[in-house]
């Protein structure tokens, strides 16, 4: 089976586990203009675990699913990058609206450290943790130097065959005192992909509930919205993370942790897990 990506100037690297052995297959890196990927027939992908990064849960005290995991894609898109992208693109298929194809985010208002940053930080560490969990990941980006639009993030995402796609971001607010979890997801009415409005608001709730339970943080909510390049393109299930409140003083300086950053982790994980537990696919 081949899978064939025509976004040009991009490198991806497409992860997979072999579950039955546990051991790391390898690293495919997929370089543009036009790239063919062969696939074993057995796999959607290969994969690199690494277990040396994941931490002994019982010494964090943190509540962690442990279940065996299917074969599962979970693409990871770490919100914005290095340098935005003020061209516009339709915020849907068919749109008349447009909006910029990517902005490089918001900055820690006392850490002064790039929401891009933070982003790919969490999400790295996020990827290892479900590839220890036995899960496939696909990443959009593994470096900040690059300039992929919100519409072109959900096509690689729905170009690596992933089941779900999970946008990690970190929010900023004109309110310093405001802090908190918050998901995105489509509205019911979505004149784009109202189709997966159950499905994403469902990932959305698991991943938040998860992610309070492990964080103690604020429960902030689910917010329905139709405006989102990255959501209205997709084609599965999305989730919009929002980790927390750069702009909150006490809350900046927490995200920048090591130890707030594994919780936050094992939050989005444990989410995901209860994701594919509760819509049956034990």
């Amino acid at each position: 089976m081949k899978h064939i990506l025509p976004i040009a100037g991009l490198m991806l690297t497409l992860l997979a586990c072999n579950k039955a052995s546990g051991q790391a297959n390898g690293v495919i890196e997929i370089r543009l203009p036009i790239i063919t990927v062969n696939e074993p027939a057995n796999t959607k992908a290969e994969i690199i675990k690494n277990s040396d990064l994941v931490i002994n849960e019982e010494q964090q005290n943190i509540p962690v699913y442990n279940r065996p995991a299917r074969n599962f894609i979970i693409a990871i898109d770490p919100g914005h990058q290095a340098g935005g992208n003020f061209e516009l693109e339709p915020i849907g298929p068919g749109a008349s609206q447009s909006k910029a194809k990517v902005a490089s985010g918001t900055r820690g208002v006392s850490t002064k450290v790039p929401e891009y940053k933070l982003t790919l930080e969490v999400s790295l560490k996020l990827r290892d943790e479900l590839l220890a969990r036995g899960y496939n990941v696909f990443m959009i980006r593994e470096t900040n130097d690059v300039n992929i639009s919100n519409r072109e993030r959900a096509a690689m995402a729905t170009e690596a065959g992933a089941d779900i796609f999970v946008r990690i971001h970190a929010d900023g607010s004109a309110n310093s005192s405001v802090n908190g979890i918050l998901t995105i997801c489509p509205t019911s009415r979505n004149p784009y992909i109202s189709q997966l409005y159950t499905q994403s608001r469902a990932l959305s709730e698991d991943i938040l509930n998860a992610m309070v339970a492990a964080t103690g943080a604020r429960k902030r909510g689910v917010s329905e919205v139709d405006n989102m390049s990255g959501i209205n393109w997709s084609t599965i299930p999305v989730t919009i993370v929002e980790m927390g409140l750069m702009s909150n003083p006490t809350e900046d300086q927490l995200m920048q942790t090591e130890e707030y950053q594994r919780k936050l982790v094992i939050g989005i994980a444990n989410g995901i897990e209860q994701y594919f537990m509760r819509n049956g696919y034990e």
